[in-house]
């Protein structure tokens, strides 16, 4: 085992080349699987076998003392690409449409030499950059390695091909048998499957309980994951294969559990501590916050009050001066004076000549004793701040006597770190259950802590909750939940995220399980403001701390803005190839087989399907059964025609003018409210991709309607009289109670009448006002609007339907 290989490997793949990004920009819109209750997108499947083949290459053959890029380097690129491109056949056929069974050659080509486009286009070859990263001259190679990836692939075409890379076929198998596994039955199947084809003895698996704190669950896998890699601690245990946000799997030899928590535990407080977590100074008030709640080095906590107070005083607030700089010196004593001043109130000082300064202070202020009382606070530390030289040797007294008793109160009675890895490893989310006046409102677990965040709050303080009771003022948080708090609320600011709204999270992830590299270096994006293009761009990363899932902070004002932010959290999982989940803030992080899923849907997304996406992009072709339309091209599709159209007429608020996706309400929302909705050419291919038999239905309505009544080219009136007249009669019919077979002998014989009676319509026969008729009460039945009820309700929709359908058939 060389562990510093395994690392070396990481970073020819992902750091020095463009790889991995390439991948993810050509595939990641596309399905790696038909089956879509086991599926992710195909650039994370490709780049879990490329992973986790290269970790399995370099565990077993580079020795302690090799070197990786001398004896293995030209091996693992190698490696690296031929996995890469071991479902170019899929590749092809989404990306151009080819037809190609297995991995043939014919498939290789279309790869590295594709047609031209629909429109004669010449299109680039080679999208994932196989030849830049790996050089020219290696196709014979690739295609003999992938040929022999799967045990069902058809290899006669490369049977004679003589290459010097035949002893990878081994990790190819490894890693996309791996990967796949790992789609339908998770990290266990990747383990099982692992042992099967490695030493049952080298293949470690560590389970860990899933918490309700994502960002903490993710921090403490990270850590674990870092332990067991020898990145901390002086031994290395293994090479880390991947994880999913409950179990790591390696290679390498076993960990005691206790040792691993032991580690974890004394590494965590490091890994909080890049988070930037703030105590609440304001200048009549303080408060340590979660400062005193979290074990994490005081050094730092008091580097945390000392810039809140050097900002309040280079802000003037509550004084009519400021500080363009707060002197170096008195920096330092800035944590003290802020106990001493704020968190003690105290009106006699360790000196006399503070004493007697502050009592000046106080009596220069004007107003009451209350307003005194508020203002002292600020104006005598920015008095001393202003005269910092005349006070050093009290201000050093006064450190000598604070300082102590801050540490105190900066050292936390429940240590929130030690509680959260005990949750980790013991197996229960919640150690203990409180009363109902003692549980935590996020989590139920025992809780002493009231939340009182205030008015910017994630969760209003006094808003409602299913574990306070109606008279209580305030919810009750477990320290584990308030350190979850604390670490969203530094990222929020980090990211300028205001936390005033109605805070919602998308969790963007590859897959439940994840090989291990990270694929994108940042734990969270900007916030999504709507329609804007705001999130953060994908960007690869090798780091084992590096977030399992990605955070994404959205706020909802409304409705129709909900439904803005959730077409542009769609469109970002289609564009990076990850999945996603909204939920609400503090959640336990659940993967979905969806590609989307959103737990805080409203009643417009569920009645236009956009609650859910089983798959990127549509079935192909050649799955005739369990056909979906339930994917992420259509929706997208679906929200632009909605932005389109409400953009043409002006809409406030146009995702909430549709309320259903069928043929009929689509053509009747476009033709009322756009000049030009016959011709838009967004429109007609979303019919005819996703509701072509109901608009193939009206189509034939409408020609049957143009031979009984003759082409009109004039006014939409002359066009839609001929099918007014029929559904006005349908509705007098069924109004009448007729039975089936005298309404359609009544409708004909209207249809005929209004058709013979007037001068253009041509010479009208019996047999073609029957036909007419007949194509409707099909179109009716069909769609399930043939009764009274629902053909009143939508007879101005199904005339603007026809004259649509009417306008293309001409």
């Amino acid at each position: 085992m060389n562990p510093d290989a395994a690392r070396d490997a990481h970073e020819t793949i992902v750091g020095s080349t463009d790889l991995y990004a390439n991948v993810i920009d050509a595939a990641g819109q596309y399905d790696a699987k038909v089956d879509s209750s086991a599926n992710c997108s195909l650039a994370a499947h490709i780049l879990n076998a490329v992973t986790v083949g290269v970790n399995a290459f370099v565990y077993e053959a580079v020795g302690e003392d090799e070197d990786l890029y001398e004896d293995y380097g030209e091996d693992v690129q190698v490696l690296a690409a031929a996995l890469a491109l071991h479902d170019t056949d899929k590749f092809v056929r989404e990306a151009y449409g080819i037809d190609v069974e297995g991995n043939t050659s014919e498939a290789f080509n279309w790869y590295f030499d594709p047609g031209p486009d629909k429109d004669g286009e010449d299109r680039d070859g080679d999208p994932f950059g196989i030849e830049d990263f790996l050089g020219e001259g290696y196709r014979d190679d690739l295609q003999y390695l992938v040929q022999r990836t799967e045990t069902r692939e058809n290899s006669t075409e490369t049977r004679g091909v003589a290459t010097s890379f035949n002893g990878l076929e081994r990790y190819c198998r490894i890693g996309d048998s791996t990967a796949s596994v790992a789609l339908k039955q998770g990290v266990e199947g990747v383990h099982d499957q692992l042992s099967t084809l490695m030493s049952t003895e080298d293949v470690q698996r560590i389970e860990f309980t899933r918490l309700e704190q994502p960002i903490l669950n993710d921090t403490l896998l990270g850590t674990a994951k870092e332990v067991i890699a020898g990145e901390i601690g002086d031994h290395t245990y293994g090479v880390i294969v991947g994880s999913s946000p409950d179990s790591i799997v390696y290679l390498g030899e076993p960990i005691d559990r206790s040792t691993l928590k032991e580690a974890v535990a004394e590494r965590v407080p490091d890994q909080i501590s890049t988070f930037q977590f703030e105590c609440k100074l304001t200048w009549n008030s303080f408060d340590y916050d979660i400062l005193e709640e979290i074990a994490i080095p005081v050094e730092r906590k008091e580097e945390n009050i000392r810039q809140k107070a050097k900002n309040l005083l280079k802000s003037g607030s509550g004084r009519d001066d400021s500080f363009e700089r707060v002197p170096d010196g008195f920096e330092e004593y800035l944590p003290v004076l802020i106990k001493a001043i704020y968190e003690n109130g105290w009106k006699e000082y360790p000196t006399e000549r503070l004493t007697t300064t502050f009592n000046e202070v106080y009596d220069s202020i004007e107003g009451g004793k209350s307003t005194k009382g508020q203002k002292v606070k600020v104006q005598f530390l920015a008095h001393l701040c202003e005269n910092y030289e005349d006070y050093r040797s009290d201000l050093e007294i006064l450190r000598d006597e604070v300082q102590h008793s801050l540490h105190d109160d900066l050292e936390p009675e429940i240590d929130a770190i030690g509680a959260v890895v005990d949750r980790l490893f013991e197996g229960r989310i919640a150690p203990a259950l409180g009363s109902k006046d003692e549980m935590c409102f996020l989590c139920g677990a025992q809780a002493d802590t009231k939340y009182q965040k205030g008015l910017s709050a994630v969760y209003r303080t006094q808003e409602y909750s299913r574990r306070v009771p109606p008279h209580a003022k305030y919810k009750s948080i477990c320290e584990v939940c308030n350190l979850e708090y604390a670490l969203l609320s530094s990222i929020c600011e980090q990211y300028d995220v205001s936390t005033n709204n109605s805070l919602e999270i998308a969790y963007f992830y590859f897959d439940d399980f994840l090989g291990d590299v990270r694929l994108r270096s940042n734990r969270v994006g900007n916030i999504v403001q709507g329609d804007g293009d705001e999130l953060d761009d994908p960007e690869i990363a090798n780091s084992l701390i590096q977030p399992q899932y990605f955070l994404q902070p959205v706020y909802v004002l409304d409705e129709n803005h909900r439904m803005a932010v959730v077409r542009q959290v769609m469109r970002a999982a289609q564009e990076s190839g990850m999945k996603v989940v909204i939920g609400r803030p503090f959640t336990r992080f659940e993967s979905a087989d969806a590609v989307f899923a959103d737990e805080e849907t409203t009643r417009p997304q569920e009645l236009l399907g956009l609650d859910e996406a089983e798959r990127f992009g549509p079935l192909p072709s050649f799955i005739e059964n369990d056909r979906t339309d339930s994917h992420l091209r259509r929706a997208l599709q679906l929200f632009k025609l909605m932005s389109m159209v409400g953009q043409d007429a002006g809409m406030s608020n146009p995702y909430l003018q549709l309320d259903r996706d069928t043929f009929h309400s689509i053509a009747n929302f476009a033709v009322v409210n756009h000049d030009h909705a016959v011709r838009l050419t967004d429109l007609k291919e979303y019919f005819e991709n996703y509701h072509e038999t109901e608009f193939m239905e009206m189509k034939t309505v409408a020609e049957r309607g143009i031979d009984l009544f003759g082409k009109q080219f004039d006014s939409k009136y002359k066009k839609t009289k001929i099918f007014r007249e029929a559904l006005d009669a349908f509705l007098s019919g069924k109004n009448q109670q007729m039975d089936d077979d005298r309404l359609i002998e009544y409708v004909e014989s209207q249809v005929y009448a209004a058709a013979d009676r007037e001068d253009y319509a041509g010479h009208a026969t019996p047999e073609q006002a029957k036909a007419f008729v007949e194509a409707i009460r099909e179109y009716l039945v069909e769609n399930d609007l043939y009764d009274l009820k629902k053909l009143s309700d939508w007879e101005n929709a199904l005339v603007n339907s026809y004259y649509y359908a009417y306008e293309q058939s001409l």
